[in-house]
């Protein structure tokens, strides 16, 4: 964000009476140890089911698409409630506690099993933080102050995510040389859990319920750029950002009538898409440790470069999106992302050695570049091609789409690896990204018709 950008943005947030001197509603603030007890687990959670559950790779695909699987009927349950009860501040204790607990109960477990259960259940309850918190986001600011205040929610999610991830860097490297390699996870998981706890206090202290709450959420034009899909990057375990549209129980009948267009064709290439992510990234922890030799902290390290990286070009992306309005961006990071992926499956079957840790860090610093692309161009896109006044309804089956390729792909990712190794999921993941590249490119000419006429600078800009 340039200097410019920080200007007006604090400039429009302080014009509104709902806004604090911090430049946000205090309640944003009582995120921050969520996120960084998020961020401080990041990627412990494949690494404690392998080296100290006693797991393997197709164990962290289990793990992995079970919570998926809580998440999301969870999530447009949870979100559904809120809006029907007209509550929104027990149901986001409801989640900050369930996090909390299930993180440190699974410090606590010494079985797949066991790590399998509590994740699971921790799932069905701390995914009512999205929808909830992007509701109240909404209730708690003006209409036309919507972009602005979710693009502060994001980033203070954000940056308290990537502190937390530092911090558990910091804590894999320092720790297991003097306290062992397992009681040194245990010990994370126990103190992210403590650090998440503190999240429900402040919600008390400083959120009131809203005055008014808002039963339907309209698609607001000016959000595109703001909003990205509420999905998690499975096995590194990406923050959520903001589960902005909640399906509805009359949402089947209403868009029944275009998933047979463009945009159901967009809903299956999304599903390959996330599949294919999925695919490709379940297994990404354990490579590194099995095949490369990575650390735990050198493991932490890596992740934390891609994470930050996306956590500074969200909002740039963002406003590329909304001045070019097309689909080039996605496919360009699509295709990149294929290339990421069967570098992958190269590195996985010459197996460099620590030479190989330097060349995947590098590497993975374009996974950053990309996913903040296609999270930012993928809701850019449904909105396109969404029919008028039909957008929220559109977004919100995206979201499920999502949460079933993650499903289905930590599974596929987590046995291929296991039955065949990890140049067959890479390689997989290759082929899946690959398609979808071609598949976007067919249907990008449908997206740019649906997008808003442009004028002369933006028509050209569409060209390039």
């Amino acid at each position: 964000m340039t200097g410019s950008d920080r200007s007006n943005l604090h400039s429009a947030l302080n014009t509104s009476s709902w806004h604090s001197r911090l430049t946000a509603p205090t309640w944003f603030y009582a995120f921050i140890p969520h996120k960084l007890g998020g961020g401080l687990t990041a990627t412990l959670l494949p690494l404690f089911v392998v080296q100290v559950a006693g797991g393997s790779v197709a164990d962290v695909g289990w793990v992995t698409s079970l919570t998926a699987l809580a998440g999301v009927p969870a999530s447009i349950f949870w979100g559904n409630l809120s809006d029907r009860l007209g509550r929104r501040r027990p149901f986001l204790l409801l989640g900050f506690l369930g996090f909390a607990a299930s993180t440190l109960l699974i410090g606590l477990g010494h079985s797949v099993s066991q790590v399998l259960v509590i994740s699971t259940l921790g799932a069905l309850l701390s995914t009512a933080i999205a929808p909830v918190a992007s509701a109240l986001v909404l209730d708690d600011a003006p209409q036309d102050r919507w972009p602005e205040s979710l693009g502060r929610f994001n980033q203070i999610g954000g940056w308290s995510f990537v502190g937390g991830l530092l911090m558990g860097t910091a804590w894999m490297a320092l720790l297991p040389g003097r306290w062992g390699a397992a009681p040194a996870m245990r010990g994370l998981f126990l103190s992210a859990g403590g650090v998440a706890a503190l999240s429900p206090v402040l919600t008390l202290l400083w959120l009131r319920e809203p005055l008014t709450v808002q039963g339907r959420r309209p698609f607001h034009p000016r959000l595109i750029g703001r909003l990205t899909v509420a999905v998690i990057e499975r096995a590194l375990f990406y923050p959520p950002r903001l589960r902005y549209f909640v399906l509805r129980p009359a949402f089947l009948s209403e868009v029944r009538q275009h998933l047979r267009n463009a945009l159901g064709r967009y809903y299956l290439c999304s599903l390959l898409l996330f599949l294919a992510i999925n695919v490709g990234f379940v297994p990404f922890p354990i490579f590194l440790t099995d095949t490369l030799g990575a650390t735990n902290a050198q493991v932490f390290f890596i992740s934390l470069i891609k994470f930050t990286i996306d956590a500074l070009l969200y909002v740039p992306m963002g406003r590329v999106v909304q001045r070019r309005r097309g689909i080039g961006l996605l496919i360009q990071a699509t295709a990149l992302r294929a290339g990421i992926f069967g570098f992958l499956a190269f590195l996985a079957l010459v197996r460099p050695g620590p030479i190989g840790l330097v060349i995947v860090a590098l590497v993975h610093m374009l996974s950053g570049v990309t996913w903040a692309a296609i999270a930012v161009s993928g809701t850019m896109a449904v909105a396109m091609l969404a029919p008028k006044r039909l957008e929220g309804q559109a977004l919100g089956l995206y979201n499920a789409i999502i949460g079933t390729a993650g499903i289905a792909g930590s599974l596929a990712g987590g046995y291929l690896a296991q039955a065949f190794g990890y140049t067959a999921s890479f390689g997989t993941a290759t082929l899946l990204m690959s398609l979808t590249a071609a598949w976007l490119w067919q249907l990008r000419g449908a997206v740019l018709a649906g997008a808003p006429h442009p004028g002369p600078a933006q028509r050209a800009e569409r060209r390039g």
